[in-house]
């Protein structure tokens, strides 16, 4: 499983803080996200891919968006908005 911890507009939208769902690629793992949390779509998560209002960290170090790219068990993703203020 992959723990997603949602802040900002995201967890606004999702109604959640944190949520499980399996692991495996990317695409797979927001396709079973905006399942799990359906006020994240479309706006955050559109058709298996982040919109451009959104990035998704692993363990919150690196940035992804690669819908191909592995996401090994045990891992936490961070989603965030992408606009920041000032």
């Amino acid at each position: 499983m992959v723990t997603v911890e949602l802040y900002g507009v995201p967890r606004l939208r999702a109604g959640a803080s944190s949520v499980e769902v399996p692991a495996g690629k990317l695409a797979s793992i927001l396709h079973a996200l905006a399942s799990a949390l359906p006020g994240l779509s479309p706006d955050i998560i559109r058709d298996g891919r982040l919109s451009e209002h959104a990035l998704v960290a692993i363990d919150g170090r690196e940035v992804v968006a690669d819908p191909e790219r592995v996401i090994a068990d045990g891992a936490t993703l961070v989603l965030i908005s992408a606009a920041a203020g000032g």
